[in-house]
């Protein structure tokens, strides 16, 4: 019998009756490294703690589960959602990615259970952990991968003497993305995909005409004054200056949106463009705010960077549907 805590530490209730009259539960979390780095067990060290509970790891290679002793049940989530908030502190002190299994916690009142997934089970009992691992989505690799190599082979893009380096990257980022450990990083890296991509047009010339009658007002007043500050915020400002004569990454990634929505066939293109934006602003707010970006926003990055690449390539057939095969 196996169930989840809610990720929200506060909405969690004791499982008492799901772990038997046990009330101590150790968690059990499955770390993932990079294939040249990893951990060992250093038998006389001494015991740390961390929360005030015992830390321990179980190797089980070519896995590593990082434990948690003793924790009462009713505080598992809250330790849980804890540790997984300084893990990538030890990720940068050890200087190697540590990523801990993805999904929320999972409880279970006997010794087995699936090894992919952070776990709370009973402190009396011995874990043994086993591997349940399956892709979510598979394809016919001599139908679909294949096809798809030999189309790839065909675009100019990609190769040969008119490859273009931003679309390159961009499908480097786009096929790397899976790999990122949460919907923020995601999130974050498909919009960087469509920053690559946006290609920012002129103004209209009144505007250039402005800007030009700035920056030549800047460098006046900057050959003028003694004062030094005052001189380097001048020539700053300068140099940012060059970027106002054309439209912004925002206005850029607006017009990608709408034009892959006109080529698709799309009712309202003005639309889509308003959603790319939303999904920009967004990616400023992560940034800039902290703030967290969702599992729905994410898939509509995805699906947009998906799009803008396709037409970007000149093969945006059936980029909505299931990808063909003849």
């Amino acid at each position: 019998m196996s169930a989840q805590i809610p990720g929200d530490a506060k909405t969690f209730k004791p499982r008492v009756k799901q772990l038997g009259n046990v009330n101590l539960v150790n968690l059990s979390i499955p770390l993932r490294t990079p294939s040249e780095n990893g951990f060992f067990v250093h038998r006389e060290a001494p015991e740390k703690r961390l929360f005030g509970f015992a830390l321990g790891m179980r190797m089980q290679d070519p896995y590593a589960y990082l434990e948690v002793l003793g924790v009462p049940d009713a505080e598992a989530a809250e330790v849980f959602d804890k540790l997984r908030a300084i893990l990538p502190w030890a990720a940068l002190r050890l200087n190697f990615g540590i990523l801990a299994g993805e999904g929320e916690l999972r409880v279970e009142d006997g010794p087995t259970f699936d090894g992919q997934f952070p776990t709370v089970y009973p402190a009396h009992l011995t874990p043994r952990p086993i591997r349940v691992a399956a892709n979510h989505q598979t394809q016919e690799a001599d139908t679909l991968l294949f096809s798809a190599l030999l189309e790839g082979a065909e675009i100019q893009a990609l190769s040969g003497p008119q490859a273009r380096p931003e679309l390159r990257l961009a499908c480097e980022l786009f096929a790397a993305v899976d790999f990122e450990a949460s919907y923020n990083a995601q999130f974050l890296a498909l919009i960087s995909i469509l920053e690559i991509m946006a290609k920012p047009a002129l103004r209209p010339e009144p505007c250039v005409a402005i800007v030009k009658d700035a920056m030549a007002r800047m460098t006046r007043e900057a050959n003028r004054t003694d004062d030094v500050a005052l001189r380097h915020a001048l020539l700053d400002m300068h140099k940012g200056a060059l970027h106002w004569k054309a439209e912004s990454i925002r206005s850029s990634i607006r017009r990608a949106a709408v034009q892959a929505s006109r080529v698709l066939g799309d009712a309202d293109p003005d639309a889509a463009g308003k959603a790319a934006v939303r999904l920009y602003d967004e990616r400023s707010r992560v940034v800039h705010e902290g703030r967290t970006a969702s599992m729905k926003e994410a898939r509509a990055a995805r699906q947009l960077v998906r799009e803008v690449l396709a037409i970007a390539a000149g093969r945006h057939g059936h980029i909505r549907e299931q990808f063909p095969t003849s």
